[in-house]
Protein backbone atom coordinates (compact mmCIF):
# COMPACT_ATOMS: atom_id res chain seq x y z
CA UNK A 1 0.00 0.00 0.00
CA UNK A 2 2.76 2.42 0.93
CA UNK A 3 4.54 1.90 -2.39
CA UNK A 4 1.39 2.61 -4.42
CA UNK A 5 1.06 6.04 -2.80
CA UNK A 6 4.57 7.20 -3.79
CA UNK A 7 3.55 9.48 -6.71
CA UNK A 8 1.03 11.24 -4.48
CA UNK A 9 3.58 11.45 -1.68
CA UNK A 10 6.13 12.87 -4.15
CA UNK A 11 3.60 15.53 -5.22
CA UNK A 12 2.82 16.27 -1.58
CA UNK A 13 6.51 16.39 -0.66
CA UNK A 14 7.02 18.93 -3.41
CA UNK A 15 4.13 21.04 -2.20
CA UNK A 16 5.09 23.90 0.06
CA UNK A 17 3.83 23.92 3.59
CA UNK A 18 0.81 26.05 4.13
CA UNK A 19 -2.96 26.08 4.03
CA UNK A 20 -5.05 23.88 1.81
CA UNK A 21 -5.69 25.47 -1.56
CA UNK A 22 -9.38 24.85 -2.27
CA UNK A 23 -10.83 24.18 -5.70
CA UNK A 24 -14.49 24.40 -6.67
CA UNK A 25 -16.19 22.31 -9.36
CA UNK A 26 -18.58 23.88 -11.87
CA UNK A 27 -19.35 21.31 -14.54
CA UNK A 28 -15.89 20.20 -15.64
CA UNK A 29 -14.17 23.46 -14.74
CA UNK A 30 -12.24 23.62 -11.48
CA UNK A 31 -11.47 27.02 -10.03
CA UNK A 32 -9.34 27.88 -7.05
CA UNK A 33 -9.69 31.53 -6.12
CA UNK A 34 -7.18 31.06 -3.29
CA UNK A 35 -4.54 29.77 -5.73
CA UNK A 36 -5.71 31.99 -8.59
CA UNK A 37 -5.99 29.18 -11.17
CA UNK A 38 -8.61 27.48 -13.29
CA UNK A 39 -8.43 24.19 -15.21
CA UNK A 40 -10.67 21.88 -17.18
CA UNK A 41 -10.94 18.34 -15.82
CA UNK A 42 -11.13 15.48 -18.30
CA UNK A 43 -14.53 13.86 -18.80
CA UNK A 44 -15.18 10.56 -17.12
CA UNK A 45 -12.71 11.04 -14.27
CA UNK A 46 -13.76 11.04 -10.61
CA UNK A 47 -12.74 14.21 -8.81
CA UNK A 48 -11.91 14.71 -5.15
CA UNK A 49 -10.92 17.89 -3.38
CA UNK A 50 -10.23 15.98 -0.14
CA UNK A 51 -6.59 15.07 -0.73
CA UNK A 52 -5.32 15.05 2.85
CA UNK A 53 -2.20 16.94 1.72
CA UNK A 54 -1.62 20.68 1.99
CA UNK A 55 -1.42 22.57 -1.29
CA UNK A 56 -3.03 19.78 -3.35
CA UNK A 57 -5.85 21.38 -5.31
CA UNK A 58 -7.47 18.32 -6.77
CA UNK A 59 -7.18 14.57 -7.28
CA UNK A 60 -8.67 12.82 -10.29
CA UNK A 61 -8.96 9.08 -10.80
CA UNK A 62 -10.30 6.53 -13.25
CA UNK A 63 -10.42 2.76 -13.37
CA UNK A 64 -9.82 1.96 -17.07
CA UNK A 65 -6.91 2.16 -17.46
CA UNK A 66 -6.24 2.63 -13.76
CA UNK A 67 -4.77 6.10 -13.31
CA UNK A 68 -4.61 9.03 -10.92
CA UNK A 69 -3.90 12.69 -11.55
CA UNK A 70 -2.85 14.97 -8.72
CA UNK A 71 -2.80 18.74 -9.19
CA UNK A 72 -0.70 20.58 -6.62
CA UNK A 73 0.47 24.15 -6.30
CA UNK A 74 3.75 25.46 -4.89
CA UNK A 75 4.89 29.01 -4.47
CA UNK A 76 8.15 30.09 -6.02
CA UNK A 77 10.66 31.21 -3.41
CA UNK A 78 13.22 33.41 -5.23
CA UNK A 79 16.68 32.13 -4.41
CA UNK A 80 15.19 29.80 -1.79
CA UNK A 81 16.97 31.91 0.82
CA UNK A 82 14.11 32.08 3.33
CA UNK A 83 12.90 28.52 2.82
CA UNK A 84 15.73 26.01 2.44
CA UNK A 85 13.25 23.16 1.86
CA UNK A 86 11.54 25.03 -1.02
CA UNK A 87 11.53 23.16 -4.32
CA UNK A 88 11.03 25.96 -6.80
CA UNK A 89 13.35 28.96 -6.70
CA UNK A 90 12.85 30.30 -10.22
CA UNK A 91 9.91 31.34 -12.39
CA UNK A 92 11.81 30.20 -15.48
CA UNK A 93 10.10 26.91 -16.51
CA UNK A 94 13.21 24.88 -17.40
CA UNK A 95 15.00 25.99 -14.23
CA UNK A 96 11.93 24.85 -12.25
CA UNK A 97 12.10 21.47 -14.02
CA UNK A 98 15.79 21.17 -13.14
CA UNK A 99 14.95 21.91 -9.49
CA UNK A 100 12.23 19.24 -9.57
CA UNK A 101 14.64 16.73 -11.09
CA UNK A 102 17.18 17.46 -8.36
CA UNK A 103 14.50 16.81 -5.72
CA UNK A 104 13.40 13.58 -7.43
CA UNK A 105 17.02 12.40 -7.70
CA UNK A 106 17.38 13.08 -3.97
CA UNK A 107 14.33 10.90 -3.31
CA UNK A 108 15.87 8.06 -5.34
CA UNK A 109 13.34 8.34 -8.17
CA UNK A 110 14.52 7.26 -11.63
CA UNK A 111 13.77 9.99 -14.19
CA UNK A 112 13.37 8.37 -17.63
CA UNK A 113 12.66 11.43 -19.80
CA UNK A 114 12.71 15.20 -19.56
CA UNK A 115 11.18 17.62 -22.04
CA UNK A 116 12.32 21.21 -21.87
CA UNK A 117 9.81 23.73 -23.15
CA UNK A 118 7.48 26.48 -22.00
CA UNK A 119 5.65 23.72 -20.10
CA UNK A 120 8.41 21.28 -19.11
CA UNK A 121 7.61 17.66 -18.31
CA UNK A 122 9.40 14.81 -16.65
CA UNK A 123 8.62 11.13 -16.85
CA UNK A 124 9.77 8.89 -14.06
CA UNK A 125 9.28 5.48 -12.56
CA UNK A 126 8.94 4.83 -8.86
CA UNK A 127 7.88 1.61 -7.18
CA UNK A 128 6.14 0.18 -10.24
CA UNK A 129 4.29 3.41 -10.97
CA UNK A 130 4.78 5.26 -14.24
CA UNK A 131 4.52 9.01 -13.82
CA UNK A 132 4.30 12.03 -16.11
CA UNK A 133 4.78 15.36 -14.31
CA UNK A 134 4.20 18.73 -15.97
CA UNK A 135 5.06 22.13 -14.50
CA UNK A 136 3.04 25.24 -15.33
CA UNK A 137 4.20 28.63 -14.06
CA UNK A 138 1.24 30.78 -12.99
CA UNK A 139 2.39 34.10 -11.55
CA UNK A 140 4.58 33.37 -8.53
CA UNK A 141 3.46 29.73 -8.30
CA UNK A 142 4.14 26.42 -9.97
CA UNK A 143 1.20 24.16 -10.75
CA UNK A 144 2.25 20.49 -10.88
CA UNK A 145 0.06 18.11 -12.86
CA UNK A 146 1.09 14.55 -11.98
CA UNK A 147 -0.29 11.52 -13.85
CA UNK A 148 0.38 8.14 -12.24
CA UNK A 149 -0.38 4.76 -13.85
CA UNK A 150 0.60 1.14 -13.33
CA UNK A 151 2.23 0.68 -16.76
CA UNK A 152 4.11 2.68 -19.34
CA UNK A 153 1.46 1.68 -21.92
CA UNK A 154 -1.31 3.17 -19.75
CA UNK A 155 0.72 6.34 -19.29
CA UNK A 156 1.21 6.58 -23.06
CA UNK A 157 -2.49 5.93 -23.75
CA UNK A 158 -3.43 8.92 -21.57
CA UNK A 159 -1.06 11.36 -23.30
CA UNK A 160 -3.83 13.32 -25.07
CA UNK A 161 -5.95 13.58 -21.92
CA UNK A 162 -2.92 14.72 -19.94
CA UNK A 163 -1.87 17.27 -22.58
CA UNK A 164 -5.39 18.78 -22.71
CA UNK A 165 -5.49 19.07 -18.93
CA UNK A 166 -2.06 20.72 -18.81
CA UNK A 167 -3.01 23.15 -21.60
CA UNK A 168 -6.21 24.09 -19.73
CA UNK A 169 -4.39 25.34 -16.60
CA UNK A 170 -4.59 29.12 -16.61
CA UNK A 171 -4.53 32.03 -14.20
CA UNK A 172 -7.76 33.63 -13.09
CA UNK A 173 -8.39 37.06 -14.62
CA UNK A 174 -7.14 39.95 -12.50
CA UNK A 175 -9.87 41.89 -10.75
Amino acid sequence: MRLRLLPIVVAAALASRGGLARAELDGETFTSTAAGVRLDAPRGWRASEASGYPRVLLRLSRSTPPAKITIAIDRIVPGCLTAPDAVFCSSEPNAAAAQLRTRLDGLGVRVTAQQQSRTPELEYEANRRYVRHALIIVGDQVVSVVLSTNSSAARASLRTVFDRLVESVRPLPAR
